[in-house]
């Protein structure tokens, strides 16, 4: 619904139903709210203000913000792009907000001087096109000059819900009195939720955003980046509505805890 195919298609709809009814009351007010709805989602300012909202309290990660002790870093994924050759030789990158993310990881990892890092990121439908972005992060990770026997690959989860509780059973194989966590603003209060609800109690690291856009007036009008970014504002919204109603979010205080991080 969140893109310029389901605008067209819904008022395409609308102007079929008005040809029909010789433009109905009905249809007209159809049209209407159709151009209306897509209109603030195309528009930058909707999604900015959402994220601005669910990131309200967290603010970037810094070395006094993480008590002494043995300290993991844990990234979550994002997607992953696989492009192949006639040869079927294949390259795969990280998309934007894995990169976001990624940067994010390889900054806090060297602030804290981490001893492990956890590259996190499976597939929800695997195909032959497909990879997961736990193992292509970590490839990047080590380009941004992470020691490859300091990163741990987890590759095999599904949802934010799945990272959680395969990251718990994987931190208790390697246990740490820190962990911090890294994701975009948009997840990271759905994330910490889920991370507390699975009995992890994490140090929240927002990653940077990418830049949006420049004039005060392109945050006004429908563009394709507006409603790429309300797709995920509505995903975000939807997520913490869902984990909330299956028990697979707990709230708390947006602040870290003083007496850092652990896993019960």
């Amino acid at each position: 619904m969140f893109s310029s195919a389901g605008a067209t298609g819904c008022l395409a709809i609308g102007a079929v139903w008005g040809l029909l009814s010789r433009g109905s009351l009905a249809s007209r007010r159809f049209l209407a709210w159709c151009a209306a709805c897509y209109w603030m989602a195309g528009a930058y300012i909707v999604p900015e203000t959402v994220r601005g909202l669910l990131a309200h309290g967290y603010t970037p990660l810094t070395r006094a913000d993480v008590p002494a002790g043995r300290t993991a870093v844990v990234v979550l994924g994002s997607g992953s792009h696989q492009f192949r050759d006639w040869s079927e030789g294949q390259f795969v990158v990280i998309d934007q907000i894995g990169a976001a993310r990624l940067l994010e990881a390889a900054r806090v990892f060297r602030l804290l001087d981490a001893d492990v890092l956890v590259s996190s990121g499976g597939l929800i439908r695997p195909t032959p096109r497909t990879w997961p972005s736990g193992l292509t992060m970590a490839e990047d990770l080590v380009r941004l000059g992470v020691p490859r026997d300091r990163i741990i690959v987890e590759s095999e989860s599904k949802t934010t819900r799945h990272e959680a509780v395969l990251l718990k059973e994987l931190l208790r194989a390697h246990p740490v009195d820190r962990v911090v966590l890294v994701t975009s603003q948009f997840h990271m209060r759905r994330s910490v939720g889920t991370f507390r609800a699975a009995g992890i109690e994490v140090i929240p690291a927002i990653a940077r955003e990418p830049d949006g856009v420049d004039a005060w007036w392109e945050k006004l009008i429908p563009t394709d980046k507006g409603m790429e970014e309300s797709a995920m504002a509505a995903h975000e919204l939807a997520g913490l509505v869902t984990y909330a109603a299956r028990g697979w979010y707990r709230g708390g205080p947006v602040n870290r805890p003083s007496s850092g991080s652990r896993v019960e």
